[in-house]
């Protein structure tokens, strides 16, 4: 929203507003209802689904193709794993930026809190092992 409101010239006008709030709208319902609803949700491994389970359908071809699209599985699981990882960290961090809009004499301690913040987040987190 800073970046549309700046390329504006810092001046918010209803068209503006409502070209900003469109864009949202049809972002969301073209990722949700096209992406995740169509294609997503019907592979299905025994009720399983996403990219892993794909992985696993296509695994059981011991073609040239097969190993192929196996490891495009795998960038694309490496990518969900990296996405688990940053998001946290952005999310925490652009919050915080939020803070330096209502006030500049907390820039210094951005950083640090959003550090604190984020090892509080995964330390209080218990993994559990299967056994």
């Amino acid at each position: 929203m800073q970046t549309v409101i700046s390329d504006a010239g810092g001046h918010v006008d209803p068209k503006l507003a409502l070209g900003v709030l469109s864009l949202i709208f049809w972002t969301l319902i073209i990722t949700i209802s096209i992406k995740y609803c169509v294609f997503v949700m019907r592979a299905d491994n025994h009720g399983e689904g996403g990219i892993l389970a794909l992985m696993s359908l296509i695994g059981r071809n011991n073609t040239e193709r097969g190993r192929i699209l196996v490891i495009c599985g795998l960038f694309g699981a490496a990518l969900i794993y990296g996405d688990g990882i940053i998001t946290p960290a952005i999310s925490v961090l652009s919050a915080l930026e939020g803070v330096d809009v209502a006030t500049a004499a907390l820039k210094p301690y951005i950083m640090p809190l959003a550090v604190i913040i984020l090892l509080a987040l995964f330390a209080s987190q218990h993994c559990r092992h299967s056994a």
